[in-house]
């Protein structure tokens, strides 16, 4: 089926009597220099779209992806019923804008205000105690979509947002996999500088796509917020990829990065563990982020506890209940006696002194 081109959409758009979806009556895109501002990816083109109650993110598809609108509407009904902080209200409406090709869906999102990504990273790359909360509270976010067998599929720099507060929201759900999704055709695979290699032979799509992305990025901001002079040294924010390019990835622990983290105490281990995930040929053998990520105290307490895990030795069980009368019968009666004595104290002379 032909689909619309992006001049397509932005007549449609900015044109009052083309615009079909009830939600955005009224309303007008947004502009800059008089020009329509647009925000065009892989498969979607994005206008920000004002009314006199909100602001949306207007998505509108100029490629063609099997099953758009079912996997589309899937995705929509499993947000809304699980509510989790980290998406934005997301509406698929059929009837959205009237173009050349017949009148087409939208997807209505709305409109975050949030900074990007490396933006944030940016800002705070001295600030590493920021940047390892940062970290902290994506690993949470994932462990939270791993709750829900949820995966973004396209988990990258570019599709993840900041509030002010610190809190991370995710934006463009056109790969995201929810439960239902499974005999679908994977066809959105992401970034390579994210991406583990098996993931380009996927045919379906899985709750696990995200698994080697969040350690990408998790051991990105590790890293940033130890050695933050490789932001710049790297021009890291100018790319298409966090602190591991397509190439790094395709070395399989090789690269030059590996050897400034392997050289690192605190960094060795993330190092390690990707290393490791390279190794696996299957994507669906990958672990999530809070399996193979494991902090050095908690390997310390695990190790412990299986050393003397069933080692034989079976504690005294010690009845101190008595214990307490028996002191108390020993020390009865023992021919002490308390002496009572008075104190006449003048209370007025100490006023006095202390006036």
């Amino acid at each position: 089926m032909k689909l619309p081109s992006l001049e397509d959409y932005e007549i449609a758009i900015d044109t009052e009597q083309l615009i079909k979806a009830a939600e955005l009556k009224g309303g007008h895109p947004e502009k800059h220099n008089d020009e329509l501002v647009r925000y065009v990816g892989g498969f979607c083109v994005v206008f920000p779209f004002c009314t006199l109650m909100k602001k949306y993110a207007v998505r509108c598809w100029f490629v063609n992806v099997s099953d758009a609108k079912e996997r589309t509407k899937l995705i929509a009904d499993e947000l809304q019923r699980i509510q989790l902080p980290y998406f934005v209200g997301f509406h698929y409406l059929e009837q959205g804008l009237a173009t050349n090709e017949g009148i087409q869906p939208v997807v209505l999102m709305d409109w975050v205000d949030a900074m990007p990504f490396k933006d944030y990273i940016s800002q705070h790359i001295n600030d590493s105690v920021t940047l390892i909360q940062l970290a902290a509270s994506f690993k949470t976010m994932v462990e939270d979509l791993h709750h829900f067998g949820i995966s973004h599929g396209d988990l990258q720099h570019g599709n993840i947002m900041v509030k002010s507060d610190g809190s991370l929201v995710l934006v463009d759900y056109d790969s995201m996999y929810v439960p239902g999704l499974e005999d679908f055709d994977d066809e959105i695979k992401g970034l390579e500088g994210y991406q583990h290699p098996s993931r380009w032979k996927m045919k379906k799509m899985s709750r696990k796509a995200d698994y080697f992305s969040e350690l990408i990025i998790y051991t990105s901001l590790m890293t940033f917020a130890e050695i933050p002079s490789l932001w710049k040294d790297k021009n890291i924010k100018d790319t298409e990829t966090m602190l591991f390019s397509a190439d790094d990835i395709k070395s399989r622990g090789k690269s030059s990065i590996f050897g400034i983290l392997d050289s690192n105490t605190h960094l060795a281990q993330y190092s390690s563990a990707i290393k490791k995930e390279l190794m696996i040929d299957n994507i669906e053998d990958l672990q999530p982020l809070e399996d193979v990520v494991v902090s050095n105290e908690q390997k310390i307490v695990s190790s412990a506890q299986e050393k003397w895990k069933n080692n034989g030795y079976v504690p005294e069980i010690v009845d101190y209940s008595n214990s307490i009368y028996s002191i108390q019968e020993k020390w009865k009666d023992n021919g002490y006696s308390a002496c009572n004595k008075e104190y006449d104290i003048d209370t007025d002379e100490i006023s006095q002194k202390w006036k």
